[in-house]
């Protein structure tokens, strides 16, 4: 069993909810049951109010924190190339 935090921003509010579930797509249908029975928290989004467009984001949690992948990366790791390089 997994878990996953969903944050869906519509009308200038973030709605946040944590599902438990097998994979990606029963972690959905959680949501939408969420959703139905008021299973979540609402504040004030970070995109603004009286915004038009709506989109949801999921992530899977890893003991209740964001799961990351960066492999062998540290702080500070350059990604890509430079478009400048001094020196």
């Amino acid at each position: 069993m997994k878990q996953y935090r969903f944050q869906c921003y519509v009308a200038g509010l973030k709605f946040n909810s944590v599902v438990n579930a097998t994979d990606d797509e029963k972690a959905i249908e959680g949501f939408t049951e969420n959703l139905n029975n008021k299973k979540y928290s609402v504040q004030l989004g970070d995109l603004g109010r009286g915004t038009k467009r709506f989109h949801i984001t999921y992530e899977e949690l890893e003991n209740g924190t964001t799961k990351v992948d960066i492999g062998e990366a540290t702080a500070g790791v350059q990604m890509g190339q430079p478009s400048v390089v001094t020196g």
